[in-house]
């Protein structure tokens, strides 16, 4: 892959392989990285992340998103309109 949008493309058409979501949950433990849960539980970033097929960035802003209520929100991130219960404008 060159870049974002092919990873995005790959994506999309494939989801997330298994290992990739294995690696993601491993690296953040061997970091000790945190993951903000406040706003939402790490189950439901890795289940966005296969249920959607999006990038964790795009995933994190729409469990924020639905955590305080927000169901439309202004942005030209195509990949987030494949989220059921997220009405995306323009």
């Amino acid at each position: 892959m060159k870049g974002t949008y092919s990873a995005r493309k790959w994506i999309k058409k494939h989801g997330y392989p298994q290992e990739v979501i294995h690696a993601i949950r491993e690296l953040t433990r061997r970091l000790n990285i945190k993951l903000i849960s406040s706003t939402y539980a790490e189950k439901d970033l890795y289940k966005a992340l296969i249920e959607y097929r999006i990038l964790p960035s795009d995933a994190i802003i729409a469990l924020i998103c639905k955590h305080y209520g927000i169901d439309t929100i202004l942005t030209f991130d195509e990949d987030l309109k494949k989220v059921s219960w997220l009405k995306v404008i323009p």
